[in-house]
């Protein structure tokens, strides 16, 4: 999670839960008939880490420490200031998505 240049990830602790819950879901449900079917189970369980990621953020928010300033604010004009890195990230998550054959390597 945290690299020796004191990066932070939790990329691949992320695709493991989703790893994990493909698997939880295709016990209870049955497997997943194509890559469609999967590419938009991933996309759902992302969407739910999204909403419980904010509902922390913005319960975090509300603490009297930061006073009129949201933390989530601050981060996203950080965040969108390091354009090389946003790209860098991009590409490092769609080599791991297809090495993961979440999505396809081309286009069908």
């Amino acid at each position: 999670m945290l690299d020796q240049e004191g990066t932070i990830s939790f990329a691949a602790q992320i695709m493991a839960m989703i790893d994990e819950f493909l698997t939880d879901y295709e016990q209870r449900k049955g497997p997943l008939r194509n890559d469609l079917e999967r590419g938009l189970v991933i996309s759902y369980a992302l969407g739910i880490m999204r909403c419980e990621v904010e509902a922390i953020w913005d319960a975090l928010g509300q603490s009297p420490i930061f006073g009129a300033l949201h933390p989530r604010a601050v981060f996203e004009d950080c965040a969108e200031k390091d354009e090389a890195l946003l790209a860098a990230q991009r590409a490092y998550m769609l080599t791991e998505l297809r090495k993961r054959g979440w999505i396809p390597f081309e286009k069908p």
